[in-house]
């Protein structure tokens, strides 16, 4: 490859991308996750994979499927849980999960004690020759600190986002054209109990609270509960289409926010053409680094910071596991327990944890006496409402019999006498 000058990045045509000149062998590769996942340059990846000799990938989530486990000839896939496509990998055996919270992750890289050698990025390209991170900020900055080198694609559909870092160019050492689409992240319509869920959500959300909220049906469901809202803020880790009508109707407007007031804030756009077009050069929707979204000092800083989560089960003690089902890594820690330790420590801060009452409609109940796993993302003093399709449990400040008694009453009714019993015998 060319040598560059220090404050520009070499130009590339498809043709010329000779990855094994650039990528050793035992190199740990990262790159932009989601629906900005490099396409152009991760296929290259895997296509040139066996001229460049075994090294590491780190995974974040995945939507485009080009990963395989039948690569990990070469590749050793790591990440910190399963999204998206990872799960495919993480099931066969050929993903290895790092337990870590979002930002311990992110101070890791800061720090280079999880050593990076080469960053893909997936970016977008102003009229004034700037870049900006797109869709997806996530951990970027922080791989960038400690990178050997650092490889762009250029994609004419990515958004324009503001940060609260800038992507300087003199940080990026070659640079290719993109020639796939971008990936959308839909969310399908929601469930009868995804409705009632919400209905059950809406009040404990009060008006001027800062939200966190993740994408997918039920979210979705609980944002379109919330019109009647006033003045309601966003921090969040990512977010979906699902956020731009509060926005646009004036349900969000920040205007009670400590920090970023007028501005939300998310650390990825997991959404469509719609809610890029939207965040497009906006002025009060801001994309920024995990090392800022997730930090529980900057979340405690918010009133009425409002967590919003979901859970593969819960237990009578008020104990999540979001990570394990049925004995198979399925989730991921995530940013769950960064936010509910902020919540924790906001005035007036909840910590709600949402999901349907049981698995499917003649399945087995989410609310369990004890966690199948073992695992626990969050910890039981942690949770201060569980809500399903059957109501809400109220935990905060509760006996630990209490909190059973009000987590078994908006268990499936079918499942309620079943838990009673189980917690009778264990309390015994």
């Amino acid at each position: 490859m060319l040598e560059r000058p220090s404050f520009m990045p070499i130009e590339l045509d498809l043709d010329q991308l000779d990855l094994p000149s650039l990528v050793r062998g035992g190199d740990c590769v990262i790159w932009s996750q989601g629906p900005s996942e490099p396409q152009t340059l991760t296929r290259a990846l895997v296509a040139q994979r066996e001229r460049i000799g075994r090294f590491t990938a780190f995974l974040g989530s995945s939507y485009a499927q080009t990963f395989e486990p039948s690569q990990s000839d070469v590749i050793d896939f790591i990440g910190l849980g399963a999204v998206g496509h990872t799960r495919k990998l993480l099931e066969s055996g050929a993903l290895k999960v790092i337990p870590c919270h979002l930002s311990q992750f992110a101070a890791m890289l800061r720090t280079g004690e999880f050593k990076i050698d080469v960053v893909l990025l997936q970016v977008a390209c102003n009229a004034a020759g700037d870049y900006s991170y797109g869709s997806v900020c996530s951990y970027l900055p922080d791989a960038l600190r400690n990178a050997r080198v650092v490889i762009a694609e250029v994609n004419a559909d990515a958004p324009w986002t503001n940060c609260i870092e800038r992507l300087p160019a003199d940080r990026i050492d070659y640079m290719v054209k993109g020639t796939k689409p971008l990936i959308d992240v839909l969310s399908r319509p929601p469930t009868a109990e995804d409705i009632a869920i919400a209905r059950h959500v809406a009040p404990l959300i009060e008006n001027g609270a800062t939200l966190q909220v993740g994408i997918g049906t039920l979210p979705d469901a609980i944002l379109s509960h919330l019109q009647n809202h006033r003045d309601l803020g966003i921090h969040s880790g990512i977010l979906g289409d699902g956020v731009v009508g509060l926005i646009e109707s004036g349900v969000v407007t920040n205007a009670t926010k400590k920090r970023n007031r007028g501005v939300s804030v998310c650390g990825g756009l997991f959404g469509t053409e719609r809610l890029r077009r939207f965040a497009e050069n906006s002025a009060i929707l801001r994309v920024d680094p995990v090392g800022y979204t997730h930090d529980p000092r900057v979340i405690a800083e918010f009133t009425a910071f409002t967590t919003i989560n979901s859970a593969i089960e819960i237990d009578l003690f008020g104990q999540v596991n979001s990570e394990i089902a049925n004995g198979k890594y399925v989730g991921t820690i995530g940013g769950q327990t960064d936010f509910v330790r902020g919540t924790q420590l906001s005035e007036r801060g909840r910590s709600i944890v949402a999901l349907p009452a049981r698995v499917s409609s003649a399945g087995r109940s989410r609310i369990v006496a004890r966690l199948s796993s073992g695992f626990v993302t969050a910890a039981r003093a942690d949770t201060d409402f569980v809500v399903t399709e059957f109501g809400v449990a109220e935990l905060r400040g509760r006996t630990v019999d209490e909190r059973a008694r009000r987590l078994i009453a908006v268990a499936h009714p079918d499942d309620r006498d079943d838990l009673s019993r189980s917690w009778m015998q264990n309390s015994d």
